[in-house]
């Protein structure tokens, strides 16, 4: 135990790139921590994720979701608010993500890869 900190603070990388939303990162051992702060009625996502495994719950608002499997077999949709469940994610599985308030909603997210890496991002209409 030797040399090992007592407590680790970390702070936040903010993503302020998109007018639609921020992103506030951090990775902690494996794992990337998200939070994504969508703007009022805003969609974000419309993507998949060909390599990442995600998974997020919402925290702060109502979000409408929509996942559809990238060969059109199969589609599903969820609105969510705070305690509504956990989502998973798969790669492969496009997602868009929409805000159904007038406030900033705030959607938590967990994945094995960093969100703001779009290295394995490929778009896929989801949600207007």
């Amino acid at each position: 135990m030797e040399g090992k900190p007592f407590i680790t603070k970390y702070k936040f990388h903010k993503d302020e790139k998109k007018e639609t939303r921020v992103l506030e990162s951090v990775r902690v051992g494996g794992v990337h921590i998200t939070r994504v702060v969508i703007q009022p009625n805003a969609t974000v996502g419309n993507v998949y994720l060909t390599a990442t495994n995600l998974v997020f719950f919402v925290q702060v608002g109502r979000v409408h979701t929509k996942f559809v499997q990238t060969d059109g077999s199969k589609e599903k949709s969820f609105d969510l608010e705070p305690n509504s469940g956990i989502i998973h994610v798969p790669p492969g599985v496009a997602f868009g993500i929409k805000n159904l308030v007038d406030k900033k909603s705030v959607v938590v997210a967990f994945s094995d890869r960093p969100l703001h890496d779009h290295s394995d991002d490929e778009p896929f209409h989801v949600l207007p």
